[in-house]
């Protein structure tokens, strides 16, 4: 009896092929503190290496802000964060948890670091959990 062979077609409205075409520049992080969702950072990458690379930042309860990057030959994404975290707030009202104005002052020093550590380590160190979604 020969072996069973099972293929599964490839469509051309395949969801998944549709879903790398529309993220294949693309990319996001939810940023938890304590099993809070406290931020999301976004990449939009350049079709060609060596365009702009912008960063959309928004730490919860505050103005979302972009950063940008240009050229190549570094580490884009950690210098469009720090250039993101130089357009946040620095004087921030009180919320809904006690350490806020702690954990937003330890998220913008350390988004704001441009030195020699990608940009989602820096954010780990300082206590901050980061999560790729897409």
């Amino acid at each position: 009896m020969p072996d069973l062979v099972f293929t599964i077609p490839t469509l051309p409205n395949d969801i998944y092929a549709q879903h790398r075409t529309a993220f294949a520049q693309v990319s996001a992080y939810v940023i938890m503190r304590k099993n809070e969702r406290v931020a999301t950072i976004a990449f939009k990458f350049p079709r060609d290496g060596a365009g702009r690379l912008y960063v959309y930042v928004h730490w919860l309860g505050q103005p979302m802000v972009r950063g940008y990057a240009g050229g190549y030959g570094y580490d884009k994404q950690t210098a469009a964060c720090a250039n993101a975290a130089h357009k946040l707030p620095t004087d921030i009202p009180p919320q809904d948890f006690a350490d806020y104005g702690t954990a937003y002052r330890a998220f913008h020093e350390a988004l704001a670091t441009d030195g020699g550590h990608h940009w989602d380590r820096v954010l780990s160190n300082a206590g901050f959990d980061v999560l790729q979604a897409v």
